[in-house]
């Protein structure tokens, strides 16, 4: 029985061994990161970034794989569901971990147990814009065309059912007292296309996303969903300045890794990201699209700040009646 005993303990030691062997050459392949959105929107250019910083500081490449559809679902679900090595990752968003999960009761991926947060990346908060041919001026403008047009309803668009653009438009519409018509598309460079024709009334954008469109002249932004002015937009008044409650949203990006990921992978993932966002550059280039760098010094810490969000969009769905179809 010793004898059984000591062989079992040199196995589980060499097992360990090995596995601590295969973590430390990590990576030795190229690393892929899942954007589940289009080309284009705020996920795609902040993990783009990421993506291209992570390739150098860690001599391996990392490729940006656009998996977008079903409000950002079909690439979560891709990741949920890949081997847990550190090979695929995603680029997750409020809208995927948070308010998807409030929306959708059959959602085929758990924003909890199926993935291991590694760390946020940038957050910013959205910007209503509409199209110069709407011809209003302010958000009170707005309010009250849209208070005479009932029976036919101002329109607004976003990037699919459950997305900050779809829930900002929600509150709004609580809040306001108003009736406005949702158009889901598949992508938010659809809407955009829509938008500046004029086919639909407004959106609640990314600032990356609109910023380009509103300092050319084409899109008006009437209010932008935080606290306090973007350095982007600063005549752009804020929802809180409006009198608008609960409209404060705050558009996170973050890097996820299937459930069961090696706890060494995540640590390295984390501390290499962090590093990287803490330079100036890095720092700088995220607030020239509206946006600010977001790190947690944890997977752990970053699990707290997702709990949170998930019980706040539970709550703000289960009061506002919110549903995919408005």
């Amino acid at each position: 029985m010793k004898r059984l005993i000591c062989d079992f303990g040199r196995v589980l030691g060499l097992f360990v061994l090995s596995l601590t062997i295969v973590q430390a050459a990590y990576p030795e392949k190229s690393i892929r990161i899942v954007v589940p959105f289009p080309v284009g929107t705020g996920a795609d250019i902040a993990a783009r970034r990421l993506a291209e910083a992570l390739s150098q500081e860690l001599k391996q490449s990392f490729i940006v794989d656009n998996r977008s559809g079903a409000g950002g679902a079909l690439g979560s679900t891709l990741v949920a569901k890949a081997v847990p090595d550190g090979y695929t990752l995603l680029a997750g968003t409020l809208n995927t971990h948070a308010m998807n999960q409030a929306l959708y009761p059959d959602l085929p991926y758990d924003p909890v147990r199926d993935f291991e947060p590694i760390t946020r990346i940038t957050a910013f908060p959205n910007a209503l814009v509409v199209p110069v041919s709407l011809k209003v001026n302010t958000l009170a403008e707005l309010i009250s065309l849209a208070k005479q047009r009932e029976a036919t309803p101002l329109t607004y668009g976003s990037g699919g059912s459950g997305t900050s653009a779809h829930l900002s438009a929600v509150l709004l519409a609580q809040t306001a007292g108003i009736k406005l018509q949702h158009i889901p598309y598949k992508g938010t460079s659809q809407v955009m296309v829509d938008l500046l024709a004029g086919r639909v009334d407004m959106i609640f954008g990314n600032i990356p996303v609109v910023l380009p469109y509103v300092k050319e002249g084409q899109l008006k932004a009437l209010t932008v969903t935080a606290e306090q002015r973007s350095g982007q937009m600063p005549d752009v008044p804020t929802v809180v300045e409006l009198g608008i409650k609960n409209a404060e949203i705050s558009v996170w990006i973050g890097l996820f890794a299937p459930k069961n990921t090696p706890s060494e992978i995540i640590q390295l993932l984390n501390a290499t990201a962090r590093k990287i966002l803490a330079t100036p550059a890095m720092q700088s280039a995220y607030l020239q699209e509206g946006g600010q760098v977001q790190t947690d010094a944890s997977s752990a810490e970053f699990a707290v700040v997702l709990q949170k969000d998930i019980d706040r969009w539970n709550r703000v769905v289960k009061e506002s009646g919110a549903s995919v179809n408005n």
